[in-house]
């Protein structure tokens, strides 16, 4: 035997056995995975249904099935741990109520889905705003938030 054609036995053989063992490794790595991993994986996807269901939620009875959908899906993560509500105070109160407006068009073409609510958006004190979001967003949303500009 010359040594190209060992070489090429040698290859065949590798790629023999790690097709083999290849799908026996993926079911091992795939049994060792944390149920934490599952826990994250089942509330993103109750997270991605409550968003997906906010827009219909906000503008229906509260008997609606996409309401229902919505408010359960808010509480069980809330309940989890995976939501967190905040008050944010924001630097400056808003000019006007175009500039409120603004603010909520920004907010929600940033963080789709996100539900926030302003108080106290009176001229002399800078409002407060209220969001309920993944804690995994709350620094984004944060700084959003603070340095937002009233100004438009």
């Amino acid at each position: 035997m010359t040594t190209r054609s060992k070489l090429i036995l040698a290859s065949l053989a590798v790629v023999v056995l790690s097709v083999l063992l290849l799908p026996r490794l993926a079911r091992r790595i795939d049994s060792a995975v944390d149920p934490k991993w599952e826990q994250a994986a089942a509330n993103e996807a109750q997270y991605q249904e409550m968003t997906n269901a906010f827009p219909i939620a906000g503008e229906v009875l509260p008997d609606h099935p996409a309401r229902r959908l919505y408010e359960e899906r808010k509480a069980a993560l809330l309940e989890a741990g995976y939501l967190e509500t905040r008050e944010l105070r924001m630097k400056q109160a808003f000019a006007s109520g175009r500039t409120a407006n603004a603010f909520f068009w920004d907010f929600h073409s940033r963080f789709p889905g996100v539900e926030v609510s302003v108080r106290g958006s009176k001229a002399d004190q800078p409002p407060v705003v209220m969001v309920t979001a993944r804690r995994s967003d709350l620094g984004a949303i944060e700084k959003f938030v603070s340095l937002y500009a009233s100004t438009k």
